[in-house]
């Protein structure tokens, strides 16, 4: 093999290791943001009823989870089982933590699958207090 040939091959071969290595390490890319609720278009802003939340009104033309609380002229949305809050009805929403929410809002806020699942030692202690019951049940005539 002559010289030249020899030179072709070592640099084909450095430059393949060199190619395998950039894209080895190229960055990974970032997670996309979260999902917020798309703004509300409409020709005016919707009408506000009564709602069961104190110091808030519903707006459920527009969606069942939306309300105004005139004490912070704040909306409020639940959407993708968390609360967002927007400046004006049209706005753009930005979620909300727990601790920011008026009070209200905090009461009605449905419980995470992770808040409601009993541990195992409670229900096992459910199914004995059942299993006792049933067991008076049986020896009562």
């Amino acid at each position: 093999m002559s010289a030249r040939a020899l030179g072709l091959v070592l640099a084909s071969l450095l430059l393949t290791g060199c190619i395998g290595a950039i894209t080895v390490a190229q960055p990974t890319p970032e997670p996309p943001p979260p999902p917020v609720p798309p703004r509300f278009k409409a020709e005016a802003a919707p009408e506000l009823v009564a709602s069961p939340v104190a110091g808030c009104q519903a707006a459920p033309a527009l969606d069942p989870n939306l309300y105004y609380c005139a004490a912070d002229e704040h909306w409020y949305l639940f959407a993708m089982n968390r609360w967002y809050l927007a400046f004006a009805w049209d706005g753009n929403w930005f979620p909300v933590a727990r601790g920011e929410l008026p009070e209200a809002l905090a009461e009605i806020t449905p419980k995470t699958k992770q808040e409601t699942t009993k541990t195992r030692e409670e229900r096992l202690e459910e199914l004995e207090r059942k299993l006792e019951k049933l067991d008076e049940e049986e020896q009562t005539p």
